[in-house]
């Protein structure tokens, strides 16, 4: 959250005063090695706010991260997404600040009628225009697979079980054979077009739809590109459901201030959310906060915060990081014939399994 700093600083001063404590914010992304060695220190840290929440379970299996006292706010405050992103094996170890997500990005001037599903974006966008963004990537493709009746890892009860994979059963491959017409039937992705070529070509007006996030909207701004946002459509007749990012806030287990630390986090997000939405353009994970007047008069922060509610968190497991490239691999081979959508799908959960047990392996 580099261009938030200034902002969280100005609240831990605020904040400070009214507690007396000096504190001191320093922007950093430290790997967890390095911030278990910080937390040696005398003068180590004692908590971290924003930080992306597929990254909080590394932290939490290294035992860093304190638990968050059961009194400390209530999780029907908050989006489900972000409130889902801050448990990991059944036990909630963070706070959420903001949400993200993405959602579907069109040109004013090329789009008449946006399309309320994925079946007629397929046949507007091959007549008009075109659709583009990185299909090989589970990030944006998490939607198809939901809702064919696929899903990563099974979450139940607030935990993970990440020996029951979802991406090779009958839905995720139907999800796949989806991915793949766009690509070998429509002609609409291939694997030449990553994430930035996307943004792109969509800045630059060469394309008429685009998948993105609100982290793209200065670019096209500055570039006077004419867009809007809308939410997803639906696809295979249910609700598209996007990965949800949440920036979480934890406390260090190893801190001897934590009832102050956890104190600070939570004055942030009562009293900062709104400062930080108009620094940052992140949506404060509070709902009350999301109804603030500035937030609602933003009709693509509406969007956004409408497709949340339609949204959910990558899995907050250590096991996600493997999936990234071997679900990129196996798409980019099923393109090219390699493989069949099936073939794809059982290699994805094959490879994923691998991956897991080697992990697990690790941890013995």
């Amino acid at each position: 959250m580099e261009v938030e700093t200034d902002m969280i600083q100005q609240y831990a001063d605020k904040w400070g005063e009214e507690k007396g404590y000096e504190v001191e914010v320093i922007h950093e992304s430290p790997s967890v090695q390095q911030f278990a060695q910080a937390t040696n220190s005398t003068s180590g840290p004692d908590a971290v706010v924003g930080i992306p929440n597929d990254q909080l379970a590394d932290y939490v299996n290294a035992g860093l991260a304190a638990e968050v006292p059961e009194d400390l706010y209530d999780d029907d405050d908050f989006s489900d997404a972000g409130v889902q992103a801050c448990y990991v094996d059944g036990k909630r170890y963070a706070a959420p600040l903001a949400v993200e997500t993405i959602s579907l990005f069109y040109n004013t001037e090329k789009v008449s009628k946006v399309p309320d599903t994925w079946e007629e974006l397929v046949e507007t966008a091959a007549e008009n225009g075109g659709v583009q963004f990185d299909a090989t990537s589970i990030y944006y493709d998490l939607g198809f697979v939901r809702a064919c009746g696929g899903y990563i890892f099974n979450y139940e009860d607030g935990a993970y079980d990440v020996s029951d994979i979802g991406l090779a059963n009958d839905g995720a491959v139907q999800a796949y054979e989806f991915i793949n017409d766009l690509c070998n039937q429509y002609h609409l992705i291939s694997a030449d077009v990553t994430a930035d070529i996307a943004r792109s070509n969509f800045q630059n007006g060469e394309t008429a739809f685009y998948i993105g996030g609100p982290w793209d909207m200065d670019g096209f701004r500055s570039a006077g590109t004419p867009f809007a946002v809308t939410t997803m459509p639906t696809f295979h007749g249910e609700e598209f459901v996007t990965p949800v990012g949440t920036q979480v806030s934890f406390v260090s287990k190893k801190s001897k201030n934590q009832e102050m630390a956890w104190d600070f986090i939570m004055y942030l997000i009562d009293n900062g959310a709104v400062d930080l939405y108009e620094v940052g353009d992140r949506i404060p994970a509070k709902l009350s906060e999301q109804e603030n007047e500035k937030i609602q008069e933003n009709a693509v922060s509406k969007e956004f915060i409408e497709q949340i509610n339609n949204g959910e968190p990558m899995p907050t497991v250590s096991e996600m990081g493997s999936l990234w490239d071997i679900h990129t691999n196996n798409i980019k081979s099923m393109w090219i014939g390699e493989l069949s959508p099936k073939e794809a799908a059982e290699n994805i959960k094959l490879q994923l399994e691998e991956a897991s047990e080697l992990m697990d392996a690790g941890k013995r």
